[in-house]
């Protein structure tokens, strides 16, 4: 099991496997334990680190849970082998070496700054770039929160920062100044007032010739010092800033550089690479492993192709340029350059043999010499390279065919690619994948375009602006570019623009630089391909602009094109080789933001038939698989309206399958059901109402109700465009159900009222008795029980008129738990029991689960906690078999009063517990305060338990309350 800290709290597997950690409270016990790794930890200092100076009255049993519930997370099958053990009064997490980044960081460090005392720099120089490459972002990113979790992260943050400057003083000295700058400069800009980083910065940029970016490096420092302190920088940087002010337009070479160079006539070996770009931020991590692939840390051969891949505009040829100069001083005998042109708009492609044939004379043969097939060429290529060491950098290559001759080079030179192109198939290729920055990088990026006071004062707005661009360089860089040139203009004016998904891509243009020409390339030499895949990926990219999802299965892709789903397959996978999408896990692939308006953009100069064809044929397909998920989790089918499908569902064959489809798809169903509902055309509002309905049982059992008020708001309005009084009535009563839900009792009785009265017009009998049932639940809700019985009464009637025995034994158990409120517990009980009989007979699996919660609550109140222990806990087995998630709750805290008067205390807390959590999880603060309040109760009657309790010698002894106290 590897753990991570530096970053994102993270947790996996020997296999790679995530394991979740998703309540706080659990990932700041765990940081807690993971910073102090193979040392005991005080249940005093965990207790800090969960809550502070002021831990709640509860705070030791509460530890004693969490750290219950980590060792299950940990190890599920066998918790107590979990490395997690208790150590006296605390808890001990033991690990190895290699189990915890912070750790491995910490060996790094050390082993680093051991070779630097025995002057072994670049040795260091490696044990530093390790250890800083463990860092994903901020330590503690989503684990801190405490005071003693907050401290700690500083205190990484500051080690972090001193190996990074000790890193950077090494690679100064040894002359790696682009790759000391690099590092720097994002520091730098996210520790202004830091001196030692701001000296280092302004020493590599004088160094690596940017004596005019090194001054302004001075100016940013001293006037944030001053603004910040009151106080001038120290003497030494002074100094350094006056140094630099008095020398020439650059640094002299160094002796050692200038002497190496032979006498002699011989021409210079050619210097092709574009200038350095002083503006470029991050990638620091990217640039390390091009490092160690071009310049080994071992003195080996650098590796023979390497190939920098991503989507438009992720800053590929930038990061070649700077990774280049970084390791040029290992290429004493030239470094090539080309931009191949082949993702340029407007721009023709170069040709194999005319690349060859321009680094041939720049290798000194003359053109008279160079052969005029490329195979002749290639040869001589290899020829002219053998027994030296060449930098060959191929810029923006189309595809493989268009640099496969060049490839193949002698041991010592190097080639290193950019494409939009995966370059998967190339032999011995080390593939350096790059996306989106990060947060930091982006913002340090932009700070720099427009100017970090700008860019400060709305950080808010910055921020919004970044994701809006989606950390993409191109994208940040035409942003900043638009606001450089307009300084009346706020960041928050540009955001306001961005906002706006219709005009996104038009905003994003600066010059000849444009986000939607950048992507236009990509698509346009698929759309031209000749391989017929190319063209089908081209098409799919187009129609994925259809769709408002998140992310899309090649089932649903091959709905959207109308073909198999190994042809939709092939397609999306074309489209990940060409980095126009992602795909983050097996089965499931996304469009990055800006991509995806392109498509839309490339969708809406469709034909509209076409389009609609292909949003029908999606909905076909979710709506069958739903109907098929639905029947599979026995969801209640009775009245709903038919529609004619086309499509053949997904191969759901079990109810696991089903549930985990309903889940998996539940935002995407939710989002074409909007976009159907919202559409013109007849065919699709009602393929997106049919959808909507579906989904209800799945939404009600989930206890998403905010999403169940929104579908059937606009399923409504749907229905009234229509002028269809059926689907007008489902949408009433499925909105009634969810206020109810929320306790919105009033509306919700109107809504059932409105589905009644359309239900009775329309002369429906399975809806009127539908509709009565929903009003007895509200009134029953309201505390007016005989109203309430009244109308079960009347739907217990309709319903046996028509043979609906669910909506029977539904009535049935209304005027139980009436009759409960009541007070006529005799009633009630053969009430319930009558309906829980017949339940059982249907095998209505959610009914007999209500049923029995009823009968728990009767059961508590006549005394009988034993029965309501038991009737709970079949109930319990009841909605976790259908996956009803919302009754959880309710019944955990039934079951938690029910062992609390069975003097089964141990139980009753950890039950009640669970209720608590598992309302907080469904975000219902209602059950969640009456299992607070029970929990409080337990608690108690635990601390009553131990004052009654004589005193023993010996350990305490099972069923013993002061055994109990301490197990808490």
């Amino acid at each position: 099991m590897r753990f991570s800290v530096l970053g994102v709290l993270t947790v996996r597997h020997a296999d790679g496997g995530l394991v979740p950690v998703r309540r706080r409270k659990h990932r700041q016990l765990l940081a807690a334990l993971l910073l102090r790794a193979n040392t005991p930890v005080s249940g005093g200092h965990l207790t800090e680190s969960l809550w502070g100076a002021a831990p709640p009255p509860s705070a030791e049993q509460n530890l004693k849970t969490y750290v219950h519930t980590l060792r299950k997370l940990l190890s599920p099958d066998d918790p107590r082998s979990a490395p997690i053990t208790t150590h006296g009064a605390g808890y001990l997490i033991t690990l190895r070496p290699d189990d915890l980044d912070l750790l491995v960081f910490q060996d790094l460090v050390r082993h680093g700054r051991r070779a630097a005392r025995e002057g072994d720099p670049e040795t260091a120089c490696r044990c530093f770039e390790q250890a800083l490459g463990l860092w994903r972002g901020d330590a503690l990113q989503d684990a801190g929160g405490s005071g003693v979790l907050d401290r700690a992260a500083g205190h990484l943050t500051e080690e972090r920062l001193s190996v990074l400057e000790e890193l950077a003083e090494l690679q100064l000295h040894l002359g790696r100044n682009a790759e000391a700058v690099s590092r720097l400069r994002a520091a730098a800009a996210g520790h202004p007032l830091r001196e030692r980083l701001q000296r280092q910065l302004m020493l590599g940029l004088h160094l690596s010739g940017d004596r005019a970016d090194a001054l302004d490096a001075y100016q940013r420092f001293r006037k944030a010092l001053v603004t910040e302190t009151g106080l001038d920088p120290g003497r030494d940087v002074q100094e350094l800033h006056r140094r630099i002010l008095t020398s020439g337009s650059g640094p002299v070479p160094p002796a050692s550089d200038r002497a190496s160079r032979p006498a002699g006539p011989r021409p210079e070996p050619p210097r092709q690479l574009p200038r350095d770009l002083a503006g470029f931020v991050g990638r620091a991590e990217e640039l390390v492993r091009l490092r160690s692939l071009l310049a080994p840390w071992d003195g080996g051969p650098p590796h023979h192709v390497v190939a920098i891949t991503g989507p438009p505009g992720s800053g590929k040829s930038a990061l070649a340029v700077r990774a280049a100069h970084a390791v040029g001083r290992d290429f004493p005998d030239g470094w090539l350059y080309t931009n191949l042109h082949g993702a340029t708009p407007g721009l023709r492609r170069l040709e194999p043999l005319e690349v060859l044939g321009r680094f041939l004379r720049d290798l000194g043969v003359s053109p008279q010499a160079v052969p005029d097939d490329v195979d002749g060429a290639a040869a001589l290529w290899r020829t002219r390279l053998d027994g030296r060491r060449v930098l060959v950098v191929l810029d923006d290559a189309a595809d493989l065919a268009q640099i496969r001759p060049l490839l193949s080079v002698p041991v010592g030179s190097t080639i290193l690619v950019t494409s939009r192109e995966s370059f998967a198939l190339v032999d011995d290729c080390a593939r350096v994948r790059i996306g989106e920055l990060l947060r930091t990088e982006a913002s340090a990026m932009f700070a720099k375009l427009i100017g970090a006071g700008r860019a400060a004062d709305d950080v808010r707005a910055t921020g919004r602006l970044i994701e809006l661009c989606g950390r993409l360089p191109l994208a940040v860089g035409i942003a900043g570019a638009r606001l450089a040139n307009r300084p009346r203009w706020t960041v928050a004016d540009l955001v306001e623009r961005l906002e706006d998904e219709r005009r996104r891509l038009h905003e994003l243009e600066a010059g000849d630089l444009a986000v939607r020409s950048s992507l236009a390339v990509s698509y346009d030499l698929l759309a031209g391909g000749a391989h017929p895949l190319d063209r089908l990926a081209a098409r799919t990219l187009r129609m994925l602009g259809v769709l408002q999802v998140a992310d899309v299965t090649p089932l649903m892709v091959a709905a959207l094109l109308g073909g198999p789903a190994e042809e939709a397959e092939r397609a999306m996978e074309r489209l990940v080789d060409a980095h126009l999408a992602e795909c983050d896990e097996p089965g499931r692939y996304r469009l990055h933001d800006l991509v995806r308006l392109f498509a839309r953009e490339r969708a809406a100069l469709q034909d509209p038939e076409e389009t609609t064809a292909a949003l029908n044929r999606v909905l076909d397909f979710y709506t069958a698989t739903a109907i098929l998920a639905g029947t599979l989790l026995h969801y209640p089918s009775h009245g709903l309206p038919e529609i004619d499908l086309h499509a053949v569902p997904a191969p759901l064959t079990s109810r696991e399958q089903a549930y985990e489809w309903m889940e998996e798809e539940r935002a995407n169903l939710l989002s074409v059901a909007f976009q159907a509902m919202a559409s013109p055309g007849e065919r699709t509002v009602r393929l997106g109402a049919a959808l909507a309905i579906r989904l209800h049982w799945h939404l009600l059992y989930g206890h998403h109700v905010s999403y169940m008020l929104t579908v059937n708001r606009r399923m409504l309005e749907a229905a009234r465009r229509l002028g269809d009084r059926s689907i007008e009535a489902l949408a009433h009563n499925h909105t009634g159900v969810a206020l109810c839900a929320r306790l919105q009792l009033p509306e919700s009785v109107a809504h059932f009222e409105r589905h009644l009265a359309i239900s009775r017009e329309l002369g429906n009998a399975h809806g009127e008795q539908r509709a009565l049932g929903g009003l007895a639940r509200s009134c029953f809700e309201m505390g007016r029980y005989e109203e309430a019985v009244g109308h079960a009464e009347a739907q217990r009637v309709i319903a046996r008129r028509i043979g609906h025995s669910s909506g029977e034994y539904y009535a049935l158990g209304i005027i139980g738990e009436a009759y409960h409120r009541l007070g006529r517990f005799d009633q009630a009980l053969a009430v319930l029991e009558k309906s829980l009989s017949l339940s059982r007979r249907d095998g209505n699996v959610y009914q007999q689960g209500s049923e029995l919660e009823a009968l728990g609550e009767l059961h508590l109140s006549r005394g009988e906690p034993a029965l309501a222990k038991s009737a709970f806990t079949d109930a319990l087995d009841c909605v976790r078999t259908i996956r009803m998630v919302a009754m959880e709750s309710y019944l955990l805290l039934g079951l938690a009063r029910s062992c609390r008067l069975l003097g089964e205390l141990d139980q009753a807390a950890a039950h009640a517990w669970q209720a608590v959590e598992t309302s907080r999880g469904l975000r219902d603060s209602n059950t969640e305060q009456k299992a607070l309040a029970e929990h409080a109760a337990i608690e108690e009657a635990i601390e009553e338990a131990r004052r009654s309790s004589p005193r023993r010698a010996g350990p305490p002894q099972a069923g013993d309350p002061e055994r109990l106290r301490l197990a808490r």
